[in-house]
This record gives structure tokens, C-alpha cells and sequence, in this order.
């Protein structure tokens, strides 16, 4: 048997067994443009991604880290998380931190002020920003 008879048999044999798996691909995608809008809050979640947040609790502790993600039922996660006691001035360090969005009181984000970014955009324009999202 000679190699194109080899190949053309093998291509009639995976032509007449095809696989009837077709697999179910689950995504966080946007189907069309129409959807890829970001609504106004999604856009400030983005920006603020990655920045310096601090969140203070229902039973007055303080925590100050980098904001990771939330969820739809508002829990935070944030990384690099230092907790500090309402009477303590020393932190707590944690690392990486879930907080339930029940037990939130307040969450602030570190946001560069507008001259801030102009004089970083005016020095080297080709920075990226989170504000440029």
C-alpha cells in the first residue's frame, strides 16, 4: 500500500467516524458590541482595580491592600491586606483577604488627583493608566 493510499484511507475512516462531542464553552465574553458596553459602575470596578482601597468594618477595624475583585454580592477580595485596631498603630499583615460584603462600612480608593495624571501623561505618554480603560 503506498502512502497516498494510506491517507486517503485514513482521511474516509475520521470522515465516517466523527466525534459527536461538541463541546459547551462557558464564558464571561460579551455575545455582540451591543453588550461589550460597560455600564457606568462596571467602568469605576475597572479603574479601580489594582488600586490602594481602604475598607472599614461594621465592628471599626480597618483594612488597607490592593483591590483584587468583588463579587454580586459585594464581597472584596484584597491583597496585600494590612489590618489595623481602632487603638493600635501597628498592622496586622494578612496577605490576601476575602471581606463579606454584609460587614462593609465604608470603601475608599486611592485615585491619582487629574494634575496627577496629566504631569504622568505629559512625561512619558506612552504610560497606561487604569483611568485610560
Amino acid at each position: 500500500m503506498s502512502s497516498s493510499e494510506s491517507r486517503e484511507e485514513t482521511a474516509a475512516i475520521s470522515s465516517s467516524t466523527e466525534s459527536q462531542f461538541k463541546p459547551i464553552v462557558f464564558t464571561n465574553e460579551p455575545d455582540d458590541d451591543e453588550d461589550r458596553k460597560l455600564s457606568m459602575g462596571r467602568q469605576n470596578l475597572k479603574k479601580w482595580l489594582g488600586r490602594m482601597v481602604r475598607v472599614t468594618l461594621r465592628n471599626k477595624l480597618v483594612l488597607v491592600g490592593i483591590f483584587s475583585c468583588t463579587d454580586h454580592d459585594q464581597n472584596l477580595v484584597i491583597a496585600n491586606c494590612d489590618q489595623f485596631m481602632p487603638d493600635d498603630e501597628q498592622p496586622i499583615s494578612y496577605g490576601n483577604v476575602m471581606v463579606p460584603g454584609n460587614q462593609i462600612l465604608t470603601f475608599e480608593v486611592d485615585m491619582p488627583k487629574e494634575e496627577d495624571v496629566e504631569l504622568i501623561q505629559q512625561t512619558d505618554p506612552e504610560t497606561k493608566l487604569a483611568t485610560d480603560l
